[in-house]
């Protein structure tokens, strides 16, 4: 009748529901250690910017939602394919920037600065 809930699956439950508190230090953690490659280009007759985020720990990183701050940032149109973020356009040296911003080591973002056929 009056049962009481046990204090261990409320706490889990919240976790669930609300994440955990761990979640934004660990993502500081794997963005600071995380190496970027930004490279540029050419298909058919525009640029595309695409930018390679490695290392073991890429998982725990919201692609989609870095994606999402770039696109809005830049206004300028792009996807996701796995661990890789293709923008329109021309933005390597302002994606450094803006990553920098987003607590990304800018030691750890490397520009190619040739532009590849796509």
């Amino acid at each position: 009748m009056g049962e009481k809930p046990n204090n261990v699956d409320v706490d889990q439950l919240l976790e669930s529901l609300l994440g955990k508190e761990e979640a934004p230090l660990e993502a500081s953690i794997v963005k600071e250690q995380t190496i970027v490659r930004i490279r540029l280009e050419r298909r058919r007759r525009h640029m595309v910017t695409v930018i390679e985020i490695d290392g073991a720990d890429a998982k725990k990183l919201d692609i989609e939602n870095i994606a999402k701050e770039l696109k809005k940032k830049l206004a300028a149109g792009g996807t996701v394919h796995g661990n890789v973020i293709e923008l329109q356009g021309d933005h390597r040296y302002r994606v450094k920037r803006l990553l920098t911003e987003m607590g990304f080591n800018p030691d750890n973002i490397l520009i190619d600065e040739s532009v590849r056929e796509g």
